[in-house]
């Protein structure tokens, strides 16, 4: 059984003496405990979530609350009414408490029709882990009408006992299950991505149809695994790093567990802060119906911010509101790009003077999650960490692949320093007194298919460059954090010397797209899924593309399915589009300085640079411009690499078909080579010396890699 702490167990020493009984009875078992199961159930005494929740594949789902009081403070049973003596209250209902809490989570699990019908039996109890059965006997209280048969005491969860008398309770009315039913059972808790209705096929349409792969994918219900759930349901007591692909689901992850956190924190103050500013409605989108999914009521969003890391005038963020608290100088965009050193950004020069000026100054926030972190200075961590009231709950979700603008990858003891012993001031090695591990590590790409995947880390890394990889990683540790296996060779010096051959691929288990499992079910032309398409001309781009997108539209997509990205310069190319675009009758979104809080909109293509394009996604994505990242375009090792990045981005942003469009150069020749490739990629062994930077992951030595 995976035990799921989801909070530090706050010193509560009956819920850690059930927390412990749960384990003891039960480890060894088919399923899963959560401790504090983010579900919501209202009561006349506020709102609350279950202490536990089991789901056990032969005993059925189960619900303990837990009341670590002694029976000297309880003073009376009055129906459902307990009245207590020198308690936190002076009066509780745990059995009311217990009911809601069940009833909810008996709802939850029942959407699902199928899993309705099944039957499987739902149980709850108090427990009562200080109290034993000859002193609630000697009171009267195992006689009384609402506690019998639901109270148990220190006897009932001790030794072999707390398990029996959970088999004798529901393992009698528990059906056996396949193993597809019980993946569906565990899924109902996990949660599922996404509830919309599958999109269905246009009337008619051929067997190759656009149309019929997106219902097919749709079709296919995609509830969290089991990593994914653990992280976006844990609260740890401190900092927490995240790891993750691009499309291996950190924003929806940090958007649950935000939610989440004010649903069980109403009174914390909890700030999610990103960079890319179309992002905004997504996110705040996610969080809003993840909470009224765990409470049925939106969220208090005086407590609860999306802030974007800088902010304007229209629309708050990060930096904004704390110069403004803190009564800091405040700059705007041109007054820090003109304060800026050694080749600061704006940002960077604003976080600068900003972390001098606030040593002094309270902290003012709960909590803070960030989503893409390479995107953001070491002073912006060094801030938030300052703002932060204790334990410094300040998580952060990173991919050191898609730095469009840096190549900082936020390193723990790097950007926070050591003491005066030489030791971590944030360690993120190993794990919390909770049982919560301070590091994780996604390397499951569910977004895009690996064929893309595969040839975008290809460019990303340089494998396949005629002067060698500039970035990479080189052990078999280290590969199999970023889901891909060494089935051929290895980075011993002789390989390096002999240049021998070495292979990757990416197995099913970190390649979790429909179309790359055989049980997919529509007819797919998998010719088309990644097309490299060489163009002599801005002119032959515009053509191409804009005949492409009427094609697409004619075959079933939506134009709100597709999205046009560049590295730049855009400025003409985007134009030329748009205008052609227009002319054949199809609507646009350009994102701009105007358009720039939205990725998408009913009825338009989207056409971004890669920088707005960032963390969002299309059914179809045509990435232009990807000869800008050839060696001979850029003027340093550092700005190919940098542009090496915005080409795996531009990639990176399909769901399902990607087109990449470029003049022809080494970048094109890589990934035509990289697009034939039977689901493996072959290159030349090197080893770190040669690299200009290592994408291995120093920070958290004692995490789990997959």
């Amino acid at each position: 059984m995976k035990f799921n702490p989801n909070y530090p167990n706050d010193n509560n020493k009956g819920q850690r003496q059930l927390w412990h009984a749960l384990k003891n009875a039960f480890e060894r078992d088919d399923g899963v405990a959560y401790y504090r199961y983010p579900i919501f159930a209202t009561s006349k005494r506020g709102r609350s979530e279950p202490d536990f929740l089991m789901i056990h594949r032969r005993f059925g789902i189960w619900i303990f609350e837990s009341k670590g009081c002694q029976i000297g403070q309880i003073g009376a049973i009055e129906g459902h009414d307990w009245q207590m003596l020198d308690w936190y209250a002076t009066s509780m209902s745990p059995v009311s408490q217990v009911e809601a809490q069940f009833f909810e989570i008996k709802r939850l699990f029942e959407r699902d029709t199928e899993l309705a019908k099944l039957n499987i039996p739902f149980e709850y109890r108090i427990v009562l882990p200080f109290v034993t059965t000859s002193e609630w006997d000697k009171q009267g209280f195992s006689k009384h009408p609402s506690t019998h048969g639901i109270v148990w005491l220190d006897e009932d969860i001790s030794g072999g006992t707390f398990r029996q008398k959970v088999q004798a309770a529901s393992g009698a009315y528990m059906p056996k299950l396949s193993d597809d039913q019980w993946e569906r059972v565990l899924g109902a808790f996990r949660g599922v991505v996404s509830d919309n209705v599958p999109r269905q096929p246009l009337q008619g349409a051929p067997i190759y149809c656009h149309s019929r792969v997106i219902h097919a994918v749709e079709s296919r219900l995609r509830v969290l695994d089991e990593k994914q759930d653990r992280i976006s349901q844990e609260v740890p007591e401190g900092p927490q790093r995240l790891r993750g692909l691009a499309g291996c689901g950190k924003t929806v992850l940090f958007a649950r567990r935000v939610a989440q956190m004010h649903a069980s924190n109403p009174d914390w103050e909890i700030a999610y802060v990103f960079w890319s500013r179309s992002l905004y409605q997504q996110i705040r989108d996610l969080v809003d119906k993840h909470f009224q999914r765990l409470t049925g009521e939106s969220p208090n969003w005086h407590k609860l911010h999306i802030w974007h890391a800088w902010g304007g005038q229209e629309l708050t963020g990060f930096y904004r509101e704390l110069t403004t608290r803190w009564a800091c100088h405040h700059l705007d965009f041109n007054r820090a790009l003109n304060i800026a050193i050694n080749g600061e950004s704006a940002y960077e020069a604003a976080c600068r003077i900003l972390e001098n000026e606030c040593q002094d100054r309270p902290p003012l926030l709960d909590a803070i999650v960030v989503d893409e972190g390479q995107d953001l200075p070491a002073s912006f961590y060094r801030i938030a960490h300052h703002s932060l009231r204790f334990p410094k709950r300040l998580y952060w979700a990173y991919d050191e692949a898609q730095g469009v603008d840096s190549l900082l990858v936020p390193n723990a003891s790097e950007i926070f320093g050591r003491d005066l012993l030489g030791r971590p001031i944030v360690d993120l090695s190993g794990s919390y007194p909770s049982g919560m591990q301070k590091a994780h590590n996604l390397n499951c790409c569910y977004r895009t298919p690996r064929q893309i995947l595969t040839a975008a880390h290809v460019i990303n890394m340089g494998l396949l460059r005629e002067g060698g990889p500039l970035q990479g990683v080189t052990s078999k540790e280290d590969w199999a954090a970023l889901g891909y296996q060494v089935v051929e060779g290895d980075f011993s010096a002789a390989s390096v010397k002999a240049r021998a051959p070495v292979t990757l691929r990416r197995p099913d288990s970190s390649s979790g797209h429909p179309i790359d499992h055989s049980m997919f079910s529509a007819s797919l032309d998998r010719s088309k899924v990644f097309v490299v398409h060489e163009s002599p001309s801005q002119r032959s781009d515009v053509d191409f593309v804009s005949a492409s997108i009427q094609r697409d539209l004619e075959s079933g997509l939506r134009a709100e399915d597709i999205a046009v990205i560049a590295l730049e310069p855009t400025k003409y190319l985007f134009k030329e589009i748009e205008d052609k675009l227009r002319t054949l009758g199809i609507q646009v979104l350009a994102l701009n300085n105007q358009n720039k809080d939205q990725f998408r909109q009913l009825g338009c293509i989207t056409i971004s640079t890669v920088r707005r394009a960032k963390g969002n996604e299309a059914y179809k994505v045509y990435a232009l411009n990807l000869h800008m990242a050839d060696d001979g375009q850029v003027t340093s090792l550092e700005q190919a690499m940098i542009a090496r990045n915005q080409v795996f981005v531009a990639l990176t942003r399909t769901k399902l078909w990607c087109v990449a469009v470029g003049r022809s150069g080494s970048i094109m020749a890589e990934l035509f080579e990289a697009s034939v490739a039977d689901e493996s990629i072959r290159f030349s062994a090197f080893n770190q010396a040669s690299l200009k930077r290592s994408i291995g992951d120093s920070d958290a030595l004692q995490q789990e890699l997959i």
